[in-house]
This record gives C-alpha cells, structure tokens and sequence, in this order.
C-alpha cells in the first residue's frame, strides 16, 4: 500500500472574479514505513514553533507561518529541506495557466468539474504509470473542491477502476477524508503546494529548488517555458 495525501493552492474558478492566474493541485505519496517518520518530524517542527510563541490552538500551515514575522520563510525553508530527508517521500503535481483554457463548455461546467478532471488526470498517471496497485488517498476535509455535491470520489473511482478495466490490471483506491490539523501528511502537502504554487504564481522558484530533485511528476498545462 502506499499513501497519497492531497493538497491544493489557487482555485478552480474561471470567474473573472478569481484573483490567481493559477491552479495547482499537489498530491505527496509515501510508504507505510516512512509515515511514522514524517509525523515525528513535524511533531518535533511544530513543538519548536510553539516554544517560541506560536498559538497551540493555530496549525502553523505555509501561508499563516509566511506572515509571521516571527518566523517566516525560513520556516517553511527548514520544514522543506526536513521533509525531502524521508526516503520514500515522492511530490507530485499538476498546475494549470486559467488564461490559457478557452473551451467554453469547459468554463461553464459546474464548479468543480475542473478540479475533478485535472486530479483525475494527475492521479491516473501515478497509478497506472508508477505502478502503484494498492493505494490510500487522503484530502483536506475542509477543502471545498471536493464537497460531495461534486461527486469527487465518485468520478475518481470511476477513472480509476476504468482504466483499469482497459489495462488489465487490478487496483485498489481507498479515498478518505480527514482534517489537515489531525493528519500530519496532509499538513506535509500544504507546504509543499504553498512552495511549488509560488514558482508559477509569484514567479518566485527560491522554494522549488528546495525539493526539485526529488519531484516524482510534474504536469504543467499551458504553461509558458
């Protein structure tokens, strides 16, 4: 089995409204051996942040730590370069340029059909492509892309277990939901998505490079070189 923890920076939104020129989703996977391993890093991480005076009641994510000065970008530098010690860790992502979709059927699909698609595509590629047979998807509870009204679980599976009607193969997909200030992974995915999401939002790589070796896939759709 190996674990898969999902995260997100931007919106799907193609609302002239939306303020990010960008969408990304980000998915971090990890063997069972190594999971103990990154929860006793960002336990002993968030420890330290607490005894220098952050809130105990506060989950200390990418963007809340960036805008206190107390610890800023260096923080989020030291967990980075923490997480990419753990072996088995892979960062996967897939980042979409809004500007450039200009299907209107697309754009005018109910919301979070975009989000649905591009997981799917990003998904689809780890399993089938990287062998994996046996697999536990865990998303951010709170993250409304994925409310049940949207049906995400359910068109996962569905791509999912079509393909692997199509390949012959046999694959297990488990996807559960769980809120990031109990779930240690989840928390791991959001700096990360915080940091890749800067490269193509703010134009600003400085936290990429942190981890840019150890990228297991990278997806980036009408994305100018």
């Amino acid at each position: 089995m190996i674990n898969l923890f999902q995260d997100e920076s931007g919106d799907c939104s193609f609302s002239a409204n939306s303020l990010c020129r960008n969408f990304l989703i980000t998915v971090l996977s990890i063997s069972p051996s190594d999971a103990e391993k990154l929860k006793r890093l960002l336990k002993r991480r968030i420890a330290f942040f607490i005894s220098k005076g952050w809130p105990k009641d506060k989950e200390p994510k990418a963007f809340a730590l960036n805008k206190d000065i107390r610890f800023g970008q260096a923080a989020i530098c030291n967990i980075l370069k923490t997480l990419v010690t753990i072996p088995t860790l892979g960062i996967n992502y897939i980042v979409v340029n809004k500007a450039e979709i200009t299907n209107q059927s697309f754009i005018s699909a109910p919301y979070g059909t975009a989000y649905n698609y591009f997981t799917g595509i990003l998904l689809s590629e780890m399993i089938f492509q990287d062998n994996m047979r046996d697999v536990h998807l865990i998303c951010n509870t709170r993250n409304k892309e994925t409310h049940t009204k949207r049906h995400f679980q359910e068109y996962l599976k569905t791509k999912i277990y079509g393909m692997a009607l199509e390949n012959n193969v046999n694959v297990n997909i488990v996807i559960k939901g769980e809120y990031s200030h109990k779930c240690y992974g989840l928390l791991a995915a959001d700096y990360f998505s915080w940091a890749i999401f800067r490269k193509f939002e703010r134009d600003d790589d400085s936290f990429f490079k942190l981890f840019e070796n150890k990228l297991s896939r990278r997806r980036e759709w009408y994305i100018k070189k």
